[in-house]
């Protein structure tokens, strides 16, 4: 799909929601007097935590159906690259304990003792569990990025670079239709039914038909129909630091678009983890430089050239903190990006990008592959892009997309650059030169940047471009109970509603933006939320 005004690809056509009325909640509505389909569980969402959810209540003896909006089972977590567990067999075996509760402590410190301590210790204690279950079912995991507390499929990075959960997610879905669980794909939930103050089941739309169906819950409803990252008025109202500092979404599919969170907002569900988001750096500013999409993939080759540790600078031609590729900077840079004044940062690379971009990123931890520049021979690369649906196959490809369309700046002169870019012409100069002088010497005596990221900026044309955050999971959601169940105002449950993360909040504190992994990781928190639902569901009379 192409978005003609500037002939860009815009990878899956997207257009974020940005009515007032899109941040308002959807009220439920009452039974019909027939319903079309029933279940004792009833989950929207298809990603690892409706598909976990599914395929435990069906080995505990409960019928389920699984209703997806998009025309594909997987949702976001099939993008992962890691699944982020503590205490697992496959880990036990290499001798890698932790003490679950100091995990968690120390998860709570990072939050500023923000977040829920007892939600915090589940989600850990059972992550292992989850990842020892999945196993029971046939799945092979190994433990291969050292000093993560992660795990793969044996040999997914061979076969699948960056995104071997793409596996995972593929075989849960497997699992879920040999044993008898009900998909309804291409089916939008439009609310929720309440019947004397309990959730009962769901009202949806079929597509293409448009047919009206409604779905009875016999026992509950299960929200795993993730974030609200592609809902601008939702952001605005309740991320407001995301909807300033974030430039682009880019491991977040357009689907999330927060129709979940509005439907427990309408049966008086309370509101956990405000104004935050884990975020990535490289959130390059396309929609509001050109009106272009708000969609970039993480792998896409103009956001893979904006993460590199090129010269930052901000508004004022400062730079702002040391460059690196160490795990520090992975969660660092994002909040200081989103931090400096306009909420976005300058990324300034010279002609010599293609041969320098390998100096730098060569050596990226196997956990942070997704920074590599993504190349034709890449193991699984059509599988990560989509057969080029979410991002050319060639990294070089989408950043001349980028500079076609003016949103990477090029110019002859720093002069010139930095007028495209809207800043102070003899600061910019000053700055890249003082840059220079550093690089030559092989020191940074501002911020200790090691001397292989000094990378001077010194052959013409020269290039620029703006960049905040880039969205990773929302924090902002509903908030639940350690057993996933949905709190109101008053922090009772919600009779007959669930909800896994990332349609629940709370998972990364109050007020954050960082960058990391948030508590587990997205999928593994997806998965093991859901799979935490639907346990608690099924052990309910």
């Amino acid at each position: 799909m192409t978005d003609e005004k500037r002939n860009l690809p815009t990878r899956l056509g997207n257009r974020p929601l940005e009515k007032p009325e899109d941040a308002e909640p959807i009220l439920p509505v009452d039974p019909p007097a027939k319903w079309d389909h029933e279940a004792d569980l009833v989950i929207v969402g298809s990603g690892g935590g409706g598909l976990a959810g599914a395929l435990l209540a069906k080995d505990k003896g409960f019928s389920v159906i699984l209703i997806e909006k998009m025309d594909s089972t997987g949702g976001t977590s099939q993008y992962a690259g890691a699944f982020y567990a503590y205490n697992s067999r496959v880990q036990k075996k290499k001798g890698i304990e932790w003490d679950a509760n100091e995990v968690a402590m120390g998860s709570l410190f990072e939050t500023g003792y923000t977040g829920n301590i007892h939600l915090f210790r589940n989600m850990i204690e059972k992550s292992g569990e989850v990842v020892d279950w999945i196993e029971d079912q046939g799945f092979e995991w190994e433990n291969e990025i050292a000093g993560y507390p992660a795990v793969t499929s044996r040999g997914g990075h061979q076969r699948l670079c960056y995104i071997p959960m793409t596996e995972l997610m593929n075989f849960l879905a497997k699992k879920c239709k040999e044993k008898g669980v009900k998909f309804m794909v291409n089916t939008q939930v439009d609310a929720l039914v309440r019947d004397n103050g309990r959730i009962a089941g769901v009202k949806a739309t079929v597509n293409p038909e448009g047919t009206t169906v409604f779905v009875k819950a016999k026992k509950a409803v299960l929200m795993a129909a993730g974030g609200m990252q592609h809902n601008l008025s939702l952001l605005k109202k309740y991320a407001p630091s995301v909807y300033k500092g974030v430039g682009s979404v880019s491991m977040s599919l357009p689907c999330n678009t927060g129709e979940c969170f509005r439907m427990g907002l309408g049966v008086g569900a309370d509101v956990a983890g405000f104004d935050s988001c884990t975020c990535f750096e490289g959130g390059i500013d396309h929609r509001t430089e050109n009106g272009g999409p708000w969609f970039r993939f993480l792998y896409s080759g103009d956001v893979q050239l904006s993460r590199a540790p090129w010269l930052h600078l901000n508004k004022a031609c400062e730079r702002f903190m040391m460059m690196g590729n160490n795990l520090g900077q992975y969660m660092l840079r994002p909040p200081a990006m989103m931090s400096q004044p306009g909420g976005r940062a300058y990324v300034i690379f010279d002609n010599k990008y293609e041969e320098n971009i390998w100096k730098i990123q060569d050596d990226v931890p196997l956990g942070l592959s997704c920074k590599r520049p993504l190349t034709p021979d890449v193991p699984g690369n059509e599988i990560i892009t989509r057969n080029e649906t979410l991002a050319p196959k060639d990294w070089r490809l989408a950043v001349k997309e980028a500079i076609d369309v003016k949103v990477i700046k090029v110019a002859d002169t720093l002069e010139e650059l930095a007028e495209k870019l809207g800043l102070d012409k003899v600061l910019f100069k000053q700055a890249v030169e003082k840059w220079n002088k550093y690089c030559d010497a092989g020191e940074d005596p501002e911020f200790g940047t090691p001397a292989r990221f000094l990378i001077p900026i010194k052959h013409a044309p020269f290039y620029g471009l703006k960049a905040g955050g880039s969205t990773g999971p929302m924090g902002t959601g509903l908030r639940t109970n350690p057993d996933m169940q949905v709190l109101d105002k008053d922090q009772k449950p919600i009779p007959g509603l669930y909800a896994a993360f990332f349609t629940a909040g709370g998972s990364i504190g109050e007020g954050r933006t960082p960058m990391g992994f948030g508590l587990l990781g997205g999928c593994s928190m997806s998965t093991t939320s859901g799979y935490t639902a639907a346990q608690h569901a099924v052990s309910q009379k």
